[in-house]
């Protein structure tokens, strides 16, 4: 009987130190993790030309894949080893902590709102806010938005904006760059508020429409990642890489390739 109550306090300890190993297991790095697996997951958009559609092969493409493809290059030597999965303006947080993303790249604009749930890179692009109109509009500036019907996307800073500058508007919201588009191609929106970098791309597909010259808040877009510990490594390897893409000019190279001089 003394034995079995020593063999059942003995598996009791080992149990209870096996636990608390497992317990206290420090979770795995993220950056660890990439170079385990060769492979970095991004999070990008399929629906916002020139920063992240799908091409005429079915392949992501646009400024923000070149990015994560060279950040791939950068951090585990080959552009390839990176997978992506699309997300949205409204999905992409929720994405990126559910662990469906390492990292989202998707003209995602830093914000001290953004900042409390997820972890931003340095900067890679400097984008602003513009309005998009027909070619024959009456709208010449943000003041004529007052009482006009405007378009924004949701998930978006557009909307904040709007409601600062031109709070007397009345705003038509739509999931998506192409709704937006939509919407104003069938007049029943006057205008779109959006960054200017997503407009490029509606504009340069579309005749008849124009991007007025005036650019009203400056919007850095960053990478980002979780606001975790195990993601820090990863964030500062981000960093390094887009340091040496910005002192090497290939930020540059790939903004040239994907957003040519257009006349507002």
């Amino acid at each position: 009987m003394k034995n079995l109550f020593l063999i059942f306090i003995s598996a009791s300890v080992l149990f209870f130190v096996l636990a608390g190993c497992t317990l206290n297991r420090p979770k795995q790095n993220a950056l660890s993790h990439a170079r385990l697996m060769n492979k970095i997951t991004v999070g990008v958009k399929n629906d916002s030309k020139p920063f992240g559609f799908i091409d005429e092969n079915g392949e992501p493409a646009g400024f923000d894949v070149d990015v994560a493809r060279e950040i791939a290059r950068q951090i585990l030597g080959d552009e390839n080893a990176v997978e992506f999965v699309f997300v949205t303006p409204q999905s992409r947080i929720s994405d990126l902590n559910s662990k469906k993303a390492d990292m989202v790249i998707a003209a995602m604009s830093i914000t001290p709102a953004r900042s409390g749930v997820v972890s931003f890179s340095a900067p890679y692009y400097e984008a602003g806010q513009a309005i998009m109109v027909k070619s024959g509009s009456d709208i010449a500036s943000l003041n004529d938005l007052n009482g006009a019907n405007v378009g924004f996307v949701l998930g978006t800073t557009g909307e904040r904006t709007i409601r600062h500058l031109a709070p007397a508007a009345s705003l038509r919201a739509a999931k998506t760059y192409p709704e937006i588009f939509n919407l104003l191609k069938n007049n029943e929106i006057e205008a779109i508020l959006a960054d200017d970098s997503m407009l490029y791309g509606l504009v340069s597909e579309n005749i008849g429409y124009k991007i007025l010259p005036k650019r009203y808040t400056k919007e850095y877009y960053a990478v980002a990642l979780r606001r975790t510990p195990e993601s820090e490594e990863l964030r500062e390897a981000v960093n390094a890489a887009i340091n040496v893409m910005s002192q090497r000019g290939i930020l540059n190279k790939i903004k040239s390739k994907w957003i040519p001089p257009l006349h507002s």
